[in-house]
């Protein structure tokens, strides 16, 4: 997939984008290991990996446009809680990544990700037992991973995440073309890349949601064929960035799918 002149337009990569470096320990514990996979010639992603047991399953998370991996050091141990493994990459430009991010890159990085991850784990020694969350933005990477359906892959979340990219580029991100339309970017969509789910499917999504409607829950949870096991939990009053605040219902949500699909 190449690059599209609408949406990967550097104007609308830096209305989209919020890239960091974070600062890093020298130091980190035993168990979390810093990740640096090579997906390109040119291009390095960075992430992190926080082991639990090698024995468990593990999620792999891709992140919203504000936040950075290293920053969920902090929530790891509500994974840790539901018996996972938490491995959270970056983008292009995020953390230690190389290159510049744009939107299609999300698309075209997921899945050389997903297969640098699972050779590092395999190296290491951990189960082949793998869950992909994407959250928020993150829900394009997610969707990604999804329709190319890998072997090892046990289930797909959406945690605030969207379904039509032209709801987005329209009303969150308030992007015009008169080349801009549904069907233009349709190839571009998570609704669209839905359609090719086989495995499981959680979505969470709070109903305050004032960036990206909980309306695109329901429209992504009806993208999913009905012959997919899927369920949409809906957490009255979480807004976008509080969501896992709700740690009862957005945790033990999280737990059930996993137990039931690993």
């Amino acid at each position: 997939m190449g690059k599209n002149s609408i949406i990967d337009n550097p104007a609308v990569s830096r209305t989209i984008f919020f890239p960091q470096k974070p600062l890093i320990p020298d130091n980190l514990a035993p168990n979390i290991h810093s990740l640096q996979f090579k997906i390109t010639n040119k291009i390095k992603i960075g992430g992190f990996f926080f082991q639990n047991d090698e024995n468990l399953p593990t999620i792999l998370l891709f992140h919203g446009n504000g936040e950075l991996a290293f920053e969920y050091l902090i929530s790891a141990r509500m994974f840790f809680n539901c018996g996972l493994n938490l491995v959270v990459m970056d983008y292009r430009g995020y953390g230690s990544s190389t290159g510049e991010p744009y939107y299609t890159s999300l698309i075209t990085d997921a899945m050389p990700i997903y297969l640098k991850l699972k050779d590092w784990m395999n190296s290491r020694g951990f189960i082949e037992s793998i869950f992909v969350l994407g959250r928020s933005l993150g829900s394009i990477c997610a969707s990604e991973i999804g329709a190319n359906n890998p072997k090892e892959l046990k289930g797909i979340i959406f945690s605030s995440g969207f379904a039509s990219i032209y709801n987005m580029m329209t009303q969150l991100f308030r992007v015009e073309s008169p080349r801009m339309t549904p069907s233009s970017l349709e190839p571009f969509s998570n609704d669209f890349r839905a359609k090719k789910f086989i495995k499981p499917v959680l979505i969470i999504h709070g109903t305050s949601d004032m960036i990206i409607p909980y309306s695109e829950a329901i429209l992504l949870y009806k993208s999913i064929p009905d012959n997919v096991k899927k369920k949409l939990i809906t957490i009255e009053g979480a807004g976008h960035n509080d969501i896992m605040n709700y740690k009862t219902q957005y945790f033990s949500a999280l737990e059930a799918f996993v137990n039931n699909n690993k």
